[in-house]
Parts: C-alpha cells; structure tokens; sequence
C-alpha cells in the first residue's frame, strides 16, 4: 500500500485532504504540507523524509499543485528514492484516483491512468456548449 502525500503553496494541499476525508472516510492515509504552515518547500521536503524514514518499506506518491512552482521543484529531489514518485497538477479528481491505488509507486500503469482520468475530466461549459448538449439530447429522443 502507499502513502498520499500532498504538497502546495497556501492551503491548498490541507484543503485537499479535507475533502478528500470527506468523500471517502477518515481512515484514507493522506498527509498534507502547504506553505501557509510550512512556511519554505524545504521544510515540507524534510517533513517528507521523515515520513519516509519513519515507515521505509512504504511507498509515497507525492501530489504536487503545480509543475514548475518551488514545491514541486523542491519534491523532485525525492524521485532518487525508488518507492517514491512526485506527480503535479493537483486537482480532486486526481486525488481521489491516487488515493485508490493499492499498488502504489511500482504500478505506474495505475497511476498514469489517474492521471488520464483526471485530464479527462477537466471541461469547459458556458450557454453555447449547454445548448449543443440540449440539443444533442432532444435530436437522441427524437430517434426514439
């Protein structure tokens, strides 16, 4: 099994894990570092190997916020750890996939699926898309 470790700037990783304990229960294992508490990505990256160093048959998948911000700049440093991976673009959706893996860093098809899923489901919506799909459906039921 692995370990969720969530990494970003403000809050945004601590209001990840809220909602990731909302959706799917308390006994998820999900840890959370932001800036707003952490205050430099050097102190969460520190935070992390003690994580790592407390549990080191564990493997960690390190969600990030944002490719090329300092955090996740920062969390590569990581990636010489073979039981550990760093991902980037932060999102719920993500988060929910990864925090389902069982298999953890060594099932990289897994979590490259997630991620897939994840780009998946980002879409745009405003009136013209909403009325294509309007009218997709009554064109459907006219079928019928």
């Amino acid at each position: 099994m692995s370990n969720l470790v969530l990494a970003s700037h403000g809050s945004l990783a601590e209001g990840m894990k809220s909602a990731l304990k909302m959706i799917l229960g308390e006994s998820i294992r999900v840890d959370a570092f932001g800036l707003d508490r952490w205050e430099q990505p050097q102190v969460i990256l520190e935070e992390i190997i003690k994580l790592r160093n407390a549990e080191p048959d564990e493997e960690i998948i390190v969600l990030c916020d944002i490719k090329g911000g300092s955090v996740c700049n920062c969390m590569m440093q990581l990636c010489t750890d073979p039981k550990i991976c760093v991902i980037s673009g932060m999102n719920l959706g993500l988060a929910l996939e990864l925090s389902m893996i069982s298999g953890g860093v060594s099932c990289r098809e897994e979590i490259e699926n997630a991620i897939k899923e994840s780009k998946e489901s980002i879409q745009y919506f405003d009136h013209t898309v909403m009325q294509s799909l309007t009218e997709a459906e009554e064109e459907k039921e006219e079928l019928w």
